[in-house]
């Protein structure tokens, strides 16, 4: 992995932990490209294709962890985000 340079040094407290497992991590990745290009080969091959393809056991546990807090959170915000609206809804038609 090529990394800019880094040009904010009062970031370096935050971001330095990430890089370093990042860097540590390189070629670790639990993903096998052979596995995910035979994956996207069938995909293609298939005559109802999912819109979307998850690929790997990390997707598949950081997208279910994004759901489910969507799901908890997404009740209890409804009414916030529904005020946003024009007032009157055909105007943005």
């Amino acid at each position: 992995m090529i990394r800019a340079p880094r040009v904010i040094a009062d970031y370096d407290e935050l971001f330095e932990p990430l890089r370093a497992r990042r860097i540590h991590g390189s070629g670790h990745q639990p993903g096998d490209p052979d596995k995910a290009a035979a994956a996207v080969l069938r995909i293609v091959a298939a005559d109802q294709p999912p819109t979307r393809l998850l690929l790997g056991t990390d997707a598949l546990q950081l997208v279910q962890a994004g759901r489910e807090a969507f799901e908890r959170d997404m009740p209890a915000w409804a009414e916030l985000s529904a005020s946003t609206d024009f007032d009157d809804v055909s105007r943005s038609a």
